[in-house]
């Protein structure tokens, strides 16, 4: 036994060998990167590990028996597969783990679900010649119209900018209440360095998406699984923003700072002067797993927009070859605006198990913002000499108004918007999805307004006062305090099923509910969208066929629009308590289709619409600007077809097209006016009328008119290419076309606005060269970190074109009025390093 013993005990872990098997292979990412340190072990048994920094692993296993192993990586969905191995055996098993632990889990098929929505690649940003902002990736998307490049507002399909609903992580965001020009905006909400995905549907969206009535923007920011960075210089600022994981993957961050000037930019505009735009902001998101089925979130937001500037004189020329216009204008005093904003939000995730994700939500929004004016315009108003054959050619022969004016402002808002939010999501049958919400938020509004405009022409104010009292253009001063609650809460399902063998059928249903304390109305949304894949096929020889990959959707609902505060707010700076939600009903059908063309992958997507409007509450738009009537009086349609194309026209980068063609319009309530008429029959307002007394007058109802944003046809292009020889070398070309847009004067007759601006033309371009990342290009010591490196050249506004974005209204010496266009920016050039490490 003595002899015997030592072989014994040599053979015990042969025996316990013998009775387990061996698992090995590379634990992924979605997107086939490798994931270190994921964990890896038996559920209900001792054995595990962790998989090393190429994602490989292997482990022994019990055999004999079945076993579950569990793969499991902070962020991402947990993965168990069922094992049952012989004893010895050695089995390969590679897996690929979606980072999906924390968002709604998707139904079968995404496409048909998500039938109407329109995924964006933030990436593109960087390359799109453009003045940095996330909203230019919108410009090709259906039924979207961008006319002011200094400005983030964008409308879609006849509605203005306040009928977008923004997301950010599910919160919705808010842009500065005060603002008058884009170039007083500043930076909009989101980063697109902190972007992972971007989602926008221009109508039909389902009641999950809160109470607005055009379009919703959804964007989701990083939760990082490896260390990044990227750095952005150039001649309107930079940026910076870090991601990395943290504690063996359980904590992420993604942290970016921007800075912009637009010195260089606002030096072309007509009016000269001293410029001084500072936008600044600092942005932070946080997620921590707690374990593997609840995780804790965080985003906190600091902005400061500062805008001064100190006007000198502006030269402008107008009219046509008929009668040719210069205005010129000699400035005094200056204008500084600034808009702070503070927001921060936490968020607790829990999925209690696969199918079943809760999400808590508490946020803040608080906003400072301030307008400080006086500026006095001495103005000339003259007729040029249009006869070729003249010394004189282009010269003043005779001033058709002289005068003054002075803009005076000193405006103070305070905002703080409050709220918790519950999301619910379960998955449930073949396919379905139920999806839940609630929502509580209070809002406290301080404005503080004093502003007031006066004109005076050949020594008289207009308009012209009488006794000692001194009538001005407008004047509005007012101190509000409004506090209020709304509550709403949705409910929505999603349903899919199969027809046949390639035919599926997708439901969504939905309503949603909301009470704004203010007017105590509750408004209630129904929201439905059905979408079909008929898997039609294409025999293209005897026994060989290609898929016809087409899918075809039809939505409806009812869209709310309860007022915020600019729509509560009249010209004279009195709210309408009686103000109810404005209403639009929509009505869409759409359809996609995936094919090849050169063999690269493209994607065709149209939809026609009808919109029906009611309650409408009537704006017009200065500027970007939306000053509301603050009244439900008046009812209104829009309708349409949008048109996209978008696909590898050179291989391996992604180009588009779009194409919308729109009328939108709408109907006052007691919108009318008369004509007067003198002695003579004739017209007492027509220029050529010198006996301007009135003996009678005929009563017009002014009838359905044009919305401010009937743009009949808007046209987008983005398109890429690189150099056959030298493919380092890129060319982004940016095009926007739009047709003319209805304007009038400022003094809220609505019916008189039925004049058209210009086309609105611009062509944008960039050149880039890559200039370390290269495949097969080898990098020095010291730029061993930079993954990629690439320099470009923007040139905005190639043609040179004058787009017109306001007019300012002068009156000549007879009482006629003259629109004076204030054109945005001419042709600006722009150097730009981005930097990823």
């Amino acid at each position: 036994m003595r002899y015997l013993l030592p072989f014994l005990l040599l053979g015990i872990p042969a025996l316990l060998r013998a009775q387990t098997a061996t698992v090995s292979g590379v634990v992924r990412d979605e997107d086939g990167k490798a994931l270190p340190d994921a964990s890896i072990r038996v559920v209900d048994d001792k054995a595990s590990t962790l998989s090393g920094a190429n994602g490989a692993y292997q482990l022994e296993v019990p055999a004999e028996r079945p076993i579950v192993l569990r793969f499991a990586y902070p962020g991402i969905q947990p993965v168990e597969r069922p094992l049952q191995l012989k004893a010895g055996e050695q089995q390969k098993l590679d897996i690929a783990l979606r980072a999906v632990t924390m968002a709604v889990l998707p139904v079968t098929n995404d496409r048909l679900r998500d039938a109407p929505i329109d995924k964006l690649d933030p990436r593109v940003a960087h390359f799109q010649p453009s003045l940095g902002d996330v909203n230019s990736l919108l410009q090709g998307s259906l039924g979207v119209m961008t006319r002011n490049e200094l400005s983030s507002g964008y409308n879609v399909r006849g509605g203005n900018f306040d009928e977008n609903l923004v997301y950010v992580n599910d919160i919705e965001v808010y842009r500065p209440f005060l603002v008058r020009a884009g170039q007083q905006e500043g930076l909009s909400f989101p980063n697109p360095d902190m972007i992972e995905r971007i989602r926008f549907s221009a109508g039909g969206f389902e009641a999950r998406y809160g109470d607005k009535m055009s379009s919703v923007l959804d964007i989701t920011y990083k939760r990082p699984r490896e260390f990044a960075a990227i750095a952005t210089a150039s001649l309107l600022g930079g940026s910076l923003s870090v991601e990395a994981p943290l504690l063996k993957q359980r904590l992420r961050q993604v942290t970016g700072f921007r800075y912009r000037t637009l010195n260089t930019v606002l030096k072309g505009l007509d009016t000269k002067g001293t410029y001084a735009p500072i936008y600044t902001d600092l942005q932070s998101y946080w997620t921590y797993d707690i374990s593997d089925k609840v995780e804790l979130g965080f985003l906190g937001v600091y902005s400061r927009n500062k805008y001064n500037v100190v006007p000198q004189d502006r030269e402008t020329e107008l009219g046509n070859f008929n009668q040719a216009l210069r205005y010129t204008v000699y400035f005094d005093g200056q204008e500084r605006t600034a808009y702070e904003t503070f927001f921060g939000a936490l968020n607790l995730n829990v999925r209690p198990h696969r199918d079943l994700l809760l999400k808590f939500t508490g946020s803040a929004f608080r906003t400072y913002e301030s307008e400080k004016m006086d500026i006095q315009g001495q103005y000339r108003l003259s007729e040029l000499d249009r006869d070729l054959g003249s010394d004189q050619f282009g010269q003043v022969v005779r001033d058709l108004g002289i005068g003054t004016y002075l803009d005076h402002a000193r405006n103070n808002l305070e905002a703080t918007v409050l709220s918790f939010t519950h999301k619910g999501s379960l998955n449930h049958g073949n396919g379905g999805n139920l999806q839940w919400g609630a929502e509580v938020r209070g809002e406290t509004i301080q404005d503080r307004l004093s502003e007031w405009y006066m004109v005076d022409s050949a020594d008289y104010s207009i308009p012209r006062s009488s006794g000692d009292r001194l009538e001005l253009m407008s004047s509005v001063k007012s101190r509000i305090d409004l506090e209020s609650v709304r509550t709403s809460a949705y409910v929505q399902n999603a349903w899919e099923w199969k027809t046949g063998p390639d035919r599926t059928w997708a439901l969504v249903a939905g309503v949603r509910a909301q009470n704004w304390s203010y007017n105590e109305q509750t408004v209630v949304s129904p929201r439905v969208r059905l979408a079909y894949h008929p898997g039609w096929k294409k025999a293209i020889a005897p026994g060989d066929t290609v898929a016809r990959d087409y899918s075809f959707w039809f939505a409806t609902g009812l869209y709310y629009q309860p007022p915020f505060y600019r729509e509560l707010r009249d010209r004279f700076g009195m709210l309408n308590p009686e103000l109810r939600a404005q209403r639009s009903i929509h009505f869409i059908l759409g359809m996609d289709r995936l094919f090849k063309l050169w063999d690269r992958p493209f994607k065709f997507t149209t939809e026609a619409y009808y919109k029906k409007l009611d309650d409408l509450i009537p704006y017009e738009l200065d500027n970007v600007r939306i000053r509301y009537y603050a009244k439900n009086m008046a009812t209104g349609y829009a309708a349409g077809i949008d048109m996209k194309l978008n696909g590898e026209f050179i291989k391996g980068v992604e180009s588009w097209a779009s194409l919308s063609v729109m009328s939108t319009r709408e109907d006052l309530e007691g919108d009318f006016y008369y004509h007067y008429y003198n002695a003579k029959g004739e017209r007492t307002d027509a220029p050529e009328t010198t006996d301007r007394r009135a003996v009678d007058s005929v009563y017009v109802s002014a009838g359905s008119i044009p919305r401010p944003t009937d743009q009949r046809v808007s046209f987008a292009l983005f398109f890429q290419d690189e150099m056959p020889r030298w493919p380092t070398f890129k060319v982004h070309l940016n095009l926007v076309f739009g047709t003319s847009l209805p304007y009038g004067p400022p003094n809220y007759t609505r019916y008189a606005d039925t004049l058209r601006t210009s086309l609105y033309r611009r062509v944008d371009v960039g050149f880039s060269k890559q200039l370390l990342g290269a495949p097969g290009q080898e990098k020095t010591n010291a730029l061993r970190h930079i993954k990629d490196l690439w320099l470009s050249l923007e040139v905005f506004n190639l043609i040179n074109l004058n787009n017109t974005v306001d007019f300012t209204w002068v009156q000549d010496v007879q009482g006629r009025y003259y629109g004076i266009p204030e054109f945005l920016t001419p042709r600006r050039i722009n150097v730009k390093l981005i930097a990823w490490f």
